[in-house]
């Protein structure tokens, strides 16, 4: 795609976007769009607008930019109880607790100290399901923006409009966020540094593993560091049945924004009660249209938690004590068999691409997967998963927990020598 100036925004949408608000004060920034077709054989009537339209300052990075892609496959996704955008400054720059999946928000962290030597890629960083850009400040002693940034990187980083949408949009709203990058930056390629769920689609982009109406892979990313990433898919609310009675407590915790692997309970172990606007089912609402794709069965190496009520059941599809389920397998299918064609998918081998996983299975909060070597969240072996055509430049395990892998110094480190990496 090809960024050119334009004088005023675009204002005729057939949906209406949310109004740009700045936190805590708006600059003047230029419009700008991303102007050539998403794909190489796109008639003219399928060139769908980029545009940047807002630069908002911040206390935190540098500044935030509102990108907004018109394309009309981008949707108003739903979202469920507990996942609207909750901090303050990301509200303010969507516009929205509950943006179009149109906007993607590009954040800054701000230029290197002088006198450090400058790396000659920026990085675009990542982030997984249920967060956003503010990710990478919390509960760090050094933010990893911050930490990069020290060390001579420019560092750029997203935040998705839904949490957990579908791994697609993720796909095509980083293209869009890359191209700007580059267009800020003069560069003509970025490393990405990708966590958790943010794994899928930055594969998927660099894999060319697209839908029709996609951006094509533009050869513009030269690393790709996969941080406890679930390359090899996931079944941990699956496998771990008890799971699903701490995602159906009425806690406003946006901890437990997550799907439940059931369709129904029964209260007193009779009453059957509906709770598919809660669960992985796309029947009423599908909150959570990204979660699907990231399934995939382990029970072959990993036996389930057969100790918990309603495993077998809750894992293989069928009527449990207290529960139904329509199992994995038809989630899976659901999801289109995402993981199955991501790893059938081959990443241009002029990625490099690196992969750390954790192997402490101690993250506060959540029903912990035991079941086998895990950071808590998926396997050591789901993270390190990688297809044998890929140009894999390192690898490593750190006795770190899913989220301690970026925002502590041990793996902070790692991503910074890794990046640096001749």
């Amino acid at each position: 795609m090809k960024l050119s100036a334009l004088n005023s925004l675009f204002v005729s949408q057939k949906k209406p976007r949310p109004q740009a608000v700045a936190f805590p004060a708006s600059e003047p920034q230029d419009s700008v769009k991303l102007s050539a077709p998403k794909t190489l054989d796109a008639p003219p009537s399928r060139n769908p607008e980029v545009q940047v339209l807002g630069r908002f300052s911040s206390p935190r990075w540098a500044w935030t930019e509102l990108l907004f892609d018109k394309d009309p496959n981008f949707k108003q996704a739903n979202f469920g109880p507990r996942g609207n955008q909750r901090d303050p400054e990301i509200v303010a720059a969507f516009g929205s607790d509950k943006p179009h999946s149109g906007n993607v928000l590009l954040h800054y962290a701000g230029p290197p100290p002088a006198g450090v030597k400058k790396q000659p890629y920026p990085v675009v960083l990542v982030h997984g399901a249920n967060k956003s850009g503010s990710f990478w400040y919390e509960e760090s002693k050094q933010p990893l923006p911050e930490k990069l940034r020290a060390e001579g990187f420019d560092v750029y980083f997203v935040s998705f409009a839904h949490p957990h949408d579908d791994n697609f949009v993720w796909a095509e709203q980083l293209a869009n966020s890359i191209e700007r990058v580059k267009q800020l930056t003069g560069k003509d390629k970025v490393d990405l540094v990708a966590h958790s769920k943010g794994g899928s689609p930055a594969r998927a982009y660099v894999s060319d593993m697209r839908q029709d109406w996609m951006t094509p892979y533009r050869g513009d990313v030269h690393r790709l560091v996969l941080v406890g990433a679930a390359n090899g898919g996931l079944d941990t609310t699956f496998r771990h049945a008890s799971s699903n009675l701490a995602l159906l407590s009425e806690s406003d915790s946006p901890l437990l924004n997550a799907p439940t692997s059931w369709e129904s309970t029964r209260f007193m172990g009779v009453i059957p009660i509906d709770i598919r606007e809660r669960s992985y089912s796309n029947e009423k609402g599908d909150c959570w249209p990204g979660q699907d794709q990231l399934l995939a069965r382990w029970d072959s190496k990993y036996p389930i938690a057969y100790w918990e009520q309603d495993s077998y059941t809750t894992y293989h599809g069928g009527d449990g004590f207290v529960s139904s389920s329509k199992g994995i397998d038809h989630y899976i299918r659901q999801g289109g068999n995402y993981i199955q064609h991501l790893n059938e998918a081959r990443i241009d081998p002029a990625v490099e691409v690196a992969l750390l996983a954790g192997d402490n299975p101690n993250i506060p909060g959540i029903v912990n997967e035991n079941t086998g070597p895990s950071d808590g969240l998926l396997f050591v072996d789901s993270a390190l998963h990688m297809p044998s055509t890929s140009n894999v430049k390192a690898t490593a395990v750190l006795h770190l927990n899913h989220k301690a892998l970026v925002n502590d110094a041990e793996g902070q480190q790692w991503i910074s020598d890794t990046l640096k990496l001749a």
